[in-house]
């Protein structure tokens, strides 16, 4: 399980080049956003200027794929937090989001997110958050797995046969 999010400053890398490598190619990790093997003594925490620490366990434990992207290292960056102290459903909220600015052809702004969303803490773990002031950017976003079969499962299907 990777480390919590206090202890940041004393985790280190103890992955070689060559998990790296592989790590990269079996989650399809986006070459241009050019991933590096910290050195053995370097702490995840504060961050290497220009770069994003990211726990390979997270993806390995949980068997978790991260739509990798520009925004969601941009947004990630900006709130100085690392991927795996962030809430599941706080990193589906930057994925459905750019996928919603994508969808109308739209480059997706961080201050355009930060204006229907805000940086909160639960618990252990940091989220976004509909900013109640503000209308959501879209009423089909999950915020919880309650009732889901019914939103999921409940529409009907009609089936049209040949005559």
């Amino acid at each position: 399980m990777a480390p919590g999010k206090d202890n940041m400053s004393e985790s280190v890398s103890v992955l070689t080049q060559r998990q790296l490598d592989k790590f990269v190619r079996d989650y399809r990790i986006p070459a241009d956003l050019r991933p590096v093997l910290p050195s053995k003594d370097e702490p995840i925490y504060p961050f290497r200027q220009g770069k994003f620490p990211f726990y390979t366990r997270v993806c390995n434990f949980a068997n978790y794929r991260v739509p990798f992207s520009r925004f969601l290292i941009r947004v990630l960056q900006f709130f100085r937090v690392q991927i795996s102290q962030v809430n599941p459903f706080g990193l589906s909220r930057i994925s459905h989001f750019e996928l919603s600015c994508r969808a109308q052809d739209r480059r997706p702004d961080l201050n355009v997110f930060r204006y229907f969303y805000e940086f909160i803490t639960v618990g252990d773990w940091y989220t976004f958050s509909h900013r109640r002031e503000v209308p959501y950017p879209s009423s089909d976003e999950r915020s919880s797995l309650k009732n889901w079969k019914d939103n999921f499962f409940g529409w009907t299907i009609v089936v049209f046969r040949r005559t």
